[in-house]
């Protein structure tokens, strides 16, 4: 008698930057960072300072069978601060 045991499905993690506006106090970029951490899945890699000083760019990993871009960008949003996804340069990916 054999058992048939079937492979494990491996989500695809996806690494993305986030553009983010409205970050005009130290508090703003705390808040936006509690934001993308209450997404399950989410880890921040990198945070910098955009060439606006309002703006930030994050660098964000997560789990994509587990959450999605537009749900990072929804929980930023949800706080008052506007998002969107950049491009990466290197893969291609994101817009």
């Amino acid at each position: 008698m054999s058992a048939l045991f079937a492979a494990p499905a491996f989500a695809a993690e996806q690494v993305v930057r986030l553009e983010v506006g409205g970050l005009t106090c130290p508090s703003c970029s705390f808040i936006v960072g509690n934001s993308l951490k209450s997404v399950e899945s989410v880890v921040i890699e990198d945070f910098a300072e955009g060439e606006d000083p309002s703006e930030g760019l994050y660098t964000v990993r997560f789990d994509d069978e587990v959450t999605s871009t537009d749900a990072l960008i929804a929980a930023v949003e949800e706080n008052g601060y506007p998002a969107a996804l950049l491009e990466d340069p290197v893969s291609g990916e994101g817009s």
